[in-house]
């Protein structure tokens, strides 16, 4: 009985359509071999998913499956980095606790003023379920680890680099125009090109007509408003003082409904920001650049020295 049960079986196995078995076995093909370790075609679709989920239901031109299959090929390179990357985690025996990836999970929630409900949410519309997003970020925090341990301990940025960094982009450190203005606001009554003649002319300083005649702001100082940025002038103001020296008097204008004089007192051109107050930025350019730098020779001569076999 139990033989005749077996040749049903055997016979079953025969009957089964060869399509589905070729399918299975090519699903499962191996793609890459990573030193002891390997990718399968499975592992790819797998990483795909959240891409997959995008493009689901969109009818897709001949460059968007071009663009599709370069994106594959490109997530495919990824996985045997990753592949390296795992092993040399493996090798260093590093490890992350779950703890670790909780508080992550937490402060992402807390950024983004997530529920769980809601995040879990957004973990889906992604393609993936939680226990595979936490595992991807358990792999991305290994990383880091790992990164910290064979690159970060071999930086240094030293004064000296941040200051040759500095002086080779002065222009990104330029602030911009600024202008010292003084205004005087005249009543009604007084005219506004008489004062500005009266002035031209060596009768009154600006500071003086301004005492005498200014209904405005700070007339008992000049008539002084202040450092303003050029761009922040409006475009009246702009055309009025527009190549006129400092301690000029511009051409009248309307404020509020009255005439007006400005005086440009002083005008800042090309001034840096200062190296104190930019050097923590510069430093962590710097700093992220030699880390990049030794990452990739470091990365290189992991691929160098590790067999990578593609099976096609």
């Amino acid at each position: 009985m139990l033989r005749c049960f077996l040749g049903v079986i055997w016979l079953l196995a025969l009957l089964m359509p060869m399509s589905a078995h070729a399918e299975e076995v090519l699903y499962d093909s191996i793609l890459v071999k990573i030193n002891d370790d390997i990718i399968t075609l499975f592992d790819l679709e797998e990483e795909m998913k959240p891409i997959y989920a995008k493009v689901k239901g969109k009818t897709l031109s001949s460059d968007q499956e071009k663009q599709l299959e370069d994106l594959r090929k490109q997530t495919l390179e990824k996985m045997i980095n990753d592949k390296l990357m795992a092993q040399e985690i493996k090798k260093y025996q590093i490890e992350i606790p779950e703890n670790v990836i909780d508080d992550e999970i937490k402060n992402m929630k807390e950024e983004r003023g997530l529920s769980d409900e809601q995040f879990v949410e957004m973990v889906k519309e992604d393609g993936l379920t939680m226990e595979e997003f936490r595992k991807r970020l358990k792999s991305m925090i290994e990383k880091q680890e790992l990164l910290g341990y064979m690159v970060h301990s071999k930086v240094l940025v030293t004064d000296t680099e941040i200051e040759k960094e500095y002086e080779a982009r002065r222009d990104d450190y330029l602030m911009e125009k600024m202008v010292e203005m003084s205004i005087i606001l005249l009543p009604p009554d007084v005219a506004a090109q008489e004062v500005k003649k009266r002035i031209e002319d060596g009768e009154l300083t600006f500071a003086e007509a301004a005492a005498k005649y200014s209904i405005g702001p700070g007339k008992d100082n000049g008539g002084s408003i202040g450092e303003l940025n050029w761009s922040d002038l409006a475009d009246d103001w702009r055309q009025s003082i527009e190549g006129i020296p400092e301690g000029g008097v511009g051409a009248p204008i309307t404020v509020q409904g009255k005439e007006a004089l400005l005086s440009p007192v002083k005008i800042v051109e090309n001034r840096l920001v200062p190296l104190e107050e930019v050097k923590d930025s510069i430093s962590a350019q710097l700093m992220e650049k030699k880390r990049n730098e030794v990452f990739d020779a470091y990365f290189d001569k992991l691929k160098q020295s590790s067999v990578i076999i593609y099976m096609d």
